[in-house]
């Protein structure tokens, strides 16, 4: 593993989730790139929020600031939060600040790379300065790479929650997952299995079952039931120190979560790291 991005706002970054990315890539011995993305919006309210977040920072509260200096004085800030958190972890970094063509420029960086994170702060349900919630859905859609919705805060990870449907695009995700992570072949491993309309057939939850004991150390299946989208809410709304691996989004399988509207809640309401994958 040799490119790890880490998509953000340039105008809000926090310390905490970097904590994740640090724990990633010491994981895998890589360094961090940052791909620090500057809204395209300058009307009013983009200009009310930015100075909110200036404030609540710590920043200048001059309410006369230009709002070109102001701008540039809240990027230097977050690029300063950025590097001071991969020094305190001790990871070699990079960054980038994209302005112009933020989705082509985004999508053609995962191309050559091996993983994106997404900072909690680019949002998949609210609306931010000049980053609408499909910005971020359109990006994990269409990024040719693995991608990680980054969470709040990060106190270590214990379980890993395969959604598992029979679909290729499931499995798939959880074989990527397991070739881009082996060292997490210790952790305890949870597979929802979908039991709706077309439920999972004994025989692929058996090879499934083969196959990850095969790779992982602890593995328990567990029958998500009719309603498979509110059980894994459920499921991970009531632990911590996980994260939930779910196969190809905006697609066919357990992608169908994003296209209602829990997954929203997923993204939202649980603070929970969330790997996502398609072919």
């Amino acid at each position: 593993m040799k490119k790890i991005l880490y998509l953000a706002d340039a105008y809000k970054i926090d310390r905490h989730p970097l904590d994740f990315a640090g724990f990633v890539c010491h994981l895998l011995n890589a360094p961090l790139s940052a791909l620090l993305v500057e809204p395209h919006s300058h009307d009013a309210g983009s200009e009310k929020a930015l100075r909110e977040e200036m404030i609540c920072s710590g920043g200048p509260v001059d309410r006369d600031m230009p709002i070109g200096e102001l701008r540039q004085e809240c990027v230097s800030r977050n690029q300063v939060v950025f590097k001071n958190a991969c020094e305190e972890a001790g990871i070699n970094f990079h960054t980038m600040l994209i302005s112009d063509h933020l989705a082509d420029t985004i999508l053609l960086e995962c191309r050559y790379a091996d993983l994106l994170l997404i900072d909690p702060a680019m949002s998949l349900t609210i609306a931010t300065a000049g980053h609408p919630p499909s910005f971020v859905k359109n990006i994990l859609s269409q990024a040719e790479c693995p991608v990680i919705l980054v969470p709040e805060r990060f106190d270590g990870l214990e379980e890993i929650v395969f959604a598992y449907d029979g679909s290729p695009s499931a499995v798939f995700a959880i074989k990527q997952f397991f070739a881009i992570f082996p060292r997490l072949s210790d952790r305890k491993v949870t597979v929802m299995t979908a039991h709706g309309e077309t439920p999972v057939p004994k025989s692929e939850i058996q090879r499934m079952g083969t196959w990850l004991r095969e790779n992982f150390q602890h593995v328990d299946f567990v029958n998500a039931g009719e309603d498979s989208r509110m059980a894994i809410l459920e499921y991970v709304l009531g632990k911590e120190k996980l994260m939930v691996v779910m196969g190809a989004y905006g697609r066919s399988g357990w992608s169908s979560f994003f296209s209602s509207s829990h997954a929203d809640p997923l993204a939202k309401y649980v603070s929970k790291a969330l790997f996502i994958s398609h072919p």
